[in-house]
């Protein structure tokens, strides 16, 4: 049971794709549903909003400590996301080639750490989760640091920059 506007919106890429692309989040089934709506009520009770406006800035003020740093070209975030844009070039912010992998690389020294991050490129990305403790944050940010540090060794050992 979907609006009109969206069954015509399905229908038509359906038939760009050659199939019937269906998927939504929770997809209506009740049990999602019910899910979902409980999920909300554990925030409400947890005051989650509460949570995440104490701590977000400590995360954002972390990562945006870093945009000194000569691997970064930008420093960038809001809440509880955030991100590190590694360039090879700060002042030009040319970017590493694809192929020398130096998101990945900072990836996996952060989890070397003990901290999972994710890299999407050459952006290191944080979404810690919303229940994070400040020690917690201020241990991502420590982290980074160090990675940002190893990466830049390493870059300079490889001769990319």
């Amino acid at each position: 049971m979907i609006s009109e506007p969206i069954w015509q919106a399905c229908l038509q890429e359906s038939g760009k794709l050659g199939v019937f692309g269906h998927g939504f989040t929770y997809s209506g089934h009740p049990v999602c549903a019910a899910v979902a709506n409980e999920t909300l009520e554990i925030y409400k009770e947890m005051d989650i909003v509460t949570t995440v406006r104490k701590v977000a800035p400590a995360l954002q003020d972390g990562f945006r400590a870093y945009a000194d740093h000569p691997l970064v070209g930008e420093a960038r975030g809001v809440g509880m996301m955030a991100a590190l844009e590694l360039v090879r070039d700060k002042k030009a912010k040319e970017p590493f080639a694809p192929q020398a992998n130096v998101g990945l690389y900072i990836e996996r020294r952060c989890q070397a750490h003990g901290v999972i991050l994710r890299a999407l490129g050459d952006a290191l990305t944080a979404a810690p989760p919303l229940v994070a403790s400040a020690d917690e944050i201020r241990e991502i940010n420590r982290v980074v640091g160090v990675a940002l540090d190893e990466t830049l060794d390493h870059v300079k050992r490889c001769g990319l920059i």
